[in-house]
């Protein structure tokens, strides 16, 4: 339980993680309020220091904008990262390998959830454009059946039980129908699915390891259905794989561990 001294830092960053998360949403003081479960007085005070330092601004008609020190704040937390950085490499040498749009994700084990954290875009004039920096489970598409499959089965089962929600009517619900289906990611080390996130679209995802050998990430290639009749799914998959070990290789080089195990380091 938060104690008294500390509610108001805790108000502070839930009006800040509600920001990250409506990114294309106004700052509206009542909306921010109504989805917190707060006073909008308390609401407007809390924008109000935010403004003060500079992390939100106000708007050519007055309204609240998000500054632009929140954005040099995550910019430079975001490069910092170290293992986004040796993936980034490896990422743009596997797009231009395959013409496909491709992803860095990270898994989160306290939230049992996977967050995309870099892309390299496809050339192709039709391509699907996934949402960064939004947390999303596992269960669903071939860039989280990449991590859940290598995860101890005790964290599986944990997620499990949180609830297995259908994104799309091709998405697997039934955790015999998903064990199975991990077991053949496992077996041929990349997961492959079609349109289980997202109606119409391919997914490919290959694990990435830290340096303790916990899977903490993964590399993916995401295109649309149709154009798989052009090209070599084993291609894409041969690509896709060596670009994830190519990855887990400098990672470990590097000493990077995941957050759950004492933070990425190198």
């Amino acid at each position: 339980m938060v104690s008294a001294s500390r509610e108001p830092v805790s108000r502070a960053l839930d009006v800040l993680v509600w920001i990250a998360d409506h990114r294309s949403d106004p700052l509206v003081v009542r909306q921010i309020a109504r989805d917190l479960d707060t006073t909008p007085s308390t609401v407007h005070r809390i924008l109000g220091t935010f403004q003060q330092h500079g992390l939100i601004a106000r708007g050519g008609k007055g309204e609240y904008v998000t500054g632009l020190e929140l954005y040099r704040i995550c910019a430079s937390i975001s490069e910092d990262l170290s293992i986004t950085r040796i993936a980034r490499p490896h990422l743009r040498a596997l797009a231009e390998q395959c013409n496909e749009t491709t992803l860095f994700g990270l898994y989160d084990s306290a939230r049992g959830q996977m967050i995309f954290v870099d892309r390299v875009e496809s050339l192709h004039p039709l391509r699907y454009v996934v949402e960064m920096h939004r947390w999303i489970p596992l269960h669903s598409g071939a860039t989280g059946l990449a991590i859940l499959a290598f995860l101890p089965e005790e964290e599986r089962r944990r997620i499990y039980a949180a609830g297995l929600t259908a994104q799309t009517p091709e998405t697997v619900v039934t955790v015999d129908a998903l064990e199975a289906e991990l077991e053949r990611i496992r077996k041929r080390g990349y997961a492959h699915t079609l349109g289980q996130r997202t109606p119409g679209a391919a997914g490919f995802g290959a694990p990435v390891f830290d340096s303790a050998g916990h899977v903490c990430g993964d590399v993916c290639i995401t295109l649309p259905v149709q154009r798989l009749e052009d090209v070599s799914r084993d291609t894409i998959a041969s690509q896709l794989v060596a670009a994830s070990q190519r990855i887990t290789a400098d990672a470990r080089a590097a000493g990077c561990r995941a957050p759950a195990h004492g933070g990425f380091a190198g």
